[in-house]
Order: structure tokens, then C-alpha cells, then sequence
């Protein structure tokens, strides 16, 4: 695997990137949507990638026609069937035929199934989860969320290996050592609580040089991280960035999944210009996940992020 030869800091040094680490192959879960092919077209013109185009194959050429995109060097594997496409597609990266996926237009749970499923049958027994990668015009660097997507309630063993995987993903983005922040209920309140004890947990595993290749942070919630040891800043220009995590560890799905959609309210309310991009890790091969609704530009970027996290 070829790693970035500089630290990435934003999706647009990912974008430039791209092109020096590419061109790959890309297996295109359900290709027959335009955005997607508008994407896979600059994508391809830019030297990032080559697509394995899955799905309707006359409504792919249909398409790939009316945007004048000549995909006649690209296989075309006409499958009808969405749990058949999302199939094919992690087929193909296992036999080596293609390196990552993007998910096309297609629901999100047949593409995990067969990421799962595949996993299993290989006997790569590691939890499969979803780092969402996120740039903040605040920060000078991307943070990620994690898991964002599938595990509903990690264990101990299952935090263990999303901290692991997220880390991995990081080291191939230029991160030497990535700062991990776990988020938890506050110690005291209640102790039982799984978040907490999976933190300490989490923790002494640390210290024995279980988690290496990073630097678990101190604190266990947002504000330990944003305002330092006495929880209280007097000045918003006294935040101390090299504080925050590079990585955010959720205590559970539906923490991991709210916090990764701030963006959603970004265009209109308080957090402008925040971008967000989701990769799939820890089933062996790295899978993009575009929103069905995102436009080609977005989508372009998801191309960059899986030439380079593959």
C-alpha cells in the first residue's frame, strides 16, 4: 500500500494530492446516477482514478454519453440488483481487480453487509466501522469521529480496534503519531456507565503499549479538550488547538452519528464552512461514502480520499 507523502491538513490538499498517488482502480457501487459519473470523470481526467462501473450498464451509458465521457476502457458490469452490486463491488477488491470502493447511488446497508459478510469469510474478525473525516476553518488540520456509522454499542474490544483502525487510516494521511480523544460521561457521576469503564479500560491498555503509533489524550469530553484542565476559558482566543484530537473516539453509534452531522446546520447557523467525508475501514479494504444527494465536486473528493487511504 502507498502512503501520502505529506501530512493532509484539508480535503483540498487531498484533492492535490490524489493526483501524484494515482491513478487507481475503483470498484463504483450502482454507477448509473450522473453525479457520479461527473465525478468519476474529473476524477479520471485528473488522474486519481480509473473505474469498474457497476450497476444498470444501459443507463451508465446512457448517461456517460449525454456528459460526453468516453468510458469505453472502462469495464462496465451490468447488475440490476443493489445487494448483487454491492457484492461485485468488494469482489473485485478482494481479488486485487480494484483497490477501493465508492459507493454509488445506493443504500448505505447493502454496501455494509457485503463489507461485513466479505470480512467474516476471509475469517478477518475486526469490527467494521466509519470514520467521519472533518475540516473546520478553525483548525489547521482534519479531525475525525469514529464510529459514525455501523457498531450501535462497541465494547472494550471493539473501541480497541476502531481506535487502531482510525489510526492506521491517519498514518496514511501523513499523521505521525495521531493525538485520540475518547469521549465518555465525566468519571464520578457513574462509574458503571460502559462509556466510562471502557475509558479506563481503553486507558490502562494505553499505558501496557497496546494502542501504539499514537497519543492518547487526557480528558474524556469535549470541553477537557477545548478548554484545558480548568474547564473554563476567559477569551475564545485562548483555546489551545494543539489540544484537540485528531481523532474522536464516540462512546456508542448514535453519539458518533449526531456529532458528524453538524454540518448540517453549517451553511445557515453557527458552524460555517464545515466539510465532512465518510471512509469505511477495518474490513480490509477502504470504502468511500458519498450521500446520494451530494454533488460531483463533493464527490471528487471522496475519489481523492479513497486513492489515498488504499
Amino acid at each position: 500500500m502507498r502512503y501520502a507523502i505529506m501530512l493532509i491538513r484539508s480535503f483540498e490538499e487531498a484533492d492535490e494530492i490524489a493526483g501524484r498517488v494515482g491513478p487507481k482502480k475503483v470498484s463504483v457501487v450502482k454507477a448509473d446516477n450522473r453525479e457520479f459519473l461527473l465525478a468519476l470523470k474529473e476524477a479520471y481526467e485528473r488522474g486519481y482514478a480509473e473505474p469498474v462501473l457497476i450497476g444498470d450498464e444501459r443507463k451508465i451509458r446512457k448517461l456517460a454519453e449525454e456528459i460526453s465521457f468516453d468510458i469505453t476502457k472502462f469495464a462496465v458490469i451490468d447488475v440490476r440488483d443493489p445487494q448483487e452490486s454491492a457484492d461485485k463491488g468488494v469482489q473485485l477488491v478482494e481479488s486485487g481487480e480494484t483497490h477501493f470502493i465508492l459507493r454509488g447511488y445506493i443504500d448505505g446497508p447493502y454496501l455494509y453487509r457485503s463489507l461485513i459478510w466479505a470480512a467474516s469469510k476471509r475469517g478477518f474478525r475486526r469490527c467494521v466501522s466509519g470514520v467521519a473525516l472533518m475540516q473546520f476553518p478553525v483548525l489547521p488540520k482534519l479531525i475525525a469521529v469514529t464510529d459514525a456509522g455501523l457498531t450501535v454499542a462497541p465494547d472494550f474490544r471493539a473501541k480497541m480496534e476502531i481506535i487502531e483502525d482510525a489510526v492506521d487510516l491517519f498514518s496514511r494521511f501523513g499523521y505521525e503519531s495521531p493525538q485520540v480523544g475518547l469521549i465518555a460521561a465525566r468519571r464520578g457521576l457513574n462509574d458503571d456507565l460502559g462509556s466510562v469503564s471502557d475509558a479506563v479500560r481503553i486507558r490502562e491498555a494505553y499505558e501496557k503499549g497496546e494502542l501504539p503509533g499514537c497519543r492518547l489524550m487526557e480528558g474524556l469530553s469535549l470541553a477537557d479538550f477545548l478548554l484545558g484542565g480548568e474547564g473554563f476559558l476567559d477569551r475564545f482566543e485562548e483555546i489551545d488547538y494543539s489540544r484537540i484530537p485528531d481523532i474522536l473516539i464516540a462512546p456508542n453509534l448514535e453519539y458518533g452519528n449526531i456529532a458528524c452531522k453538524i454540518d448540517n446546520i453549517a451553511a445557515n447557523d453557527f458552524f460555517s464552512g464545515i466539510r465532512r467525508h465518510v471512509i469505511i475501514v477495518g474490513g480490509g479494504m477502504p470504502a468511500v461514502i458519498p450521500s446520494r444527494s451530494d454533488s460531483h465536486e463533493t464527490i471528487i473528493t471522496d475519489i481523492a480520499l479513497g486513492v489515498l487511504s488504499s
